[in-house]
């Protein structure tokens, strides 16, 4: 076994605040706490259930706010492998669960644990009793954590809050040992022997305090939420403007239509014309249509060489099929086949 000593080594907690939709997320933020990382100096006696262990007590505490919706941290790889299991075909295909589906990180709350570890202090009385030769130890030890911490937006990189959480015990140690599960040994609150050395009531204090120090908050608006609002108007932007577009080519398109040219195909009463125009060319019941009387032209060989239009009234389309339409005429020329007909 391996006596943890004091020390200091590199925390990084990172505090996630996300949201469910562009622009229009709702609900409480989310919280990602990764697993602790060691200080540089102490990598040779670091164990991976100490950084573990203390991002459980973390997720533990911070679940008890009811404040943020926790994100899974610690089993990642097991989240992972259950994606794999669905890819490879061991889940049905309406059970398995697809990447992209994690929540993305708004806040990151970043901490070093400076001080970790307890210092022991000794006094011997050889020869106590009186011709026994025997000794008589007292020993106290003083556990000590220390974390400073930060909130930083995960967009910008900006400084939101600092702080810190010292705490002190004074009472029993606590060994990390190696090849416990292969993992070294493990530590957070279901660790009794941990919890009960005062190296545990000091961490227990700690993390407390920053969670203490961290519920309050107000944070901003993150840079994620306000990327993705911007990206969310951007692309309704896109939208309408691409609506404006089609809406104003439909329009051109129709007002092109009910500038084509017709011709009265028919006029069975003076007051009843057919012409040529019909729904295809962009008209409806109800609509004006201008009636011109043609007069064409000839060369001496009897080729058409010019025609005039004069107009003589308007006509009121009474019923209307895809190519044709039945007119309301109410001038009082007689109107003969093969007059132009115009939208008004």
């Amino acid at each position: 076994m391996k006596q943890l000593s004091t020390g200091s080594f590199s925390l990084s907690i990172f505090l996630a605040i996300g949201f469910t939709a562009l622009a229009q997320e709702s609900g409480p933020p989310t919280l990602f706490v990764a697993p602790l990382k060691p200080d540089t100096t102490l990598m040779s006696m670091w164990q991976p259930a100490l950084g573990q262990g203390l991002a459980e007590m973390l997720i533990t505490e911070i679940t008890k706010l009811n404040k943020f919706q926790v994100l899974e941290s610690t089993a990642l790889e097991q989240l992972k492998d259950e994606i794999r299991l669905g890819e490879d075909g061991y889940v049905a295909g309406e059970e398995k669960v697809a990447k992209g589906g994690f929540a993305g990180a708004d806040f990151m709350l970043v901490g070093t644990v400076t001080r970790f570890g307890g210092a022991t202090k000794g006094i011997g009385l050889g020869g106590f009793i009186p011709g026994s030769g025997g000794n008589l130890g007292l020993k106290t030890t003083k556990n000590e954590v220390r974390i400073d911490w930060r909130i930083v937006d995960a967009a910008t990189r900006k400084i939101l809050h600092s702080g810190n959480a010292e705490a002190a015990h004074t009472g029993t140690g606590f060994s990390v040992g190696v090849g416990v599960n292969g993992r070294g040994g493990n530590i957070g609150f279901d660790n009794k022997e941990f919890m009960g050395s005062g190296l545990g009531k000091a961490t227990a204090k700690a993390v407390s305090n920053i969670v203490v120090a961290v519920s309050p908050l107000n944070l901003p608006q993150s840079g994620r939420r306000m990327m993705a609002a911007k990206a969310a108007a951007a692309q309704a932007q896109v939208q309408t403007q691409a609506q404006k577009a089609a809406q104003a080519e439909a329009e051109s398109f129709a007002t092109a239509l009910k500038k084509t040219p017709g011709k009265v195909l028919a006029a069975p009463a003076n007051t009843a014309v057919i012409v040529s125009l019909g729904s295809k060319h962009g008209f409806k019941n109800g609509d004006k249509l201008k009636l011109y009387e043609t007069s064409e032209i000839k060369d001496d060989k009897g080729n058409v060489v010019f025609t005039e239009e004069k107009l003589v009234g308007d006509l009121t389309i009474e019923s209307v099929n895809s190519e044709t339409s039945k007119t309301v005429y109410t001038g009082d020329k007689p109107v003969k086949i093969g007059w132009a007909v115009k939208g008004s």
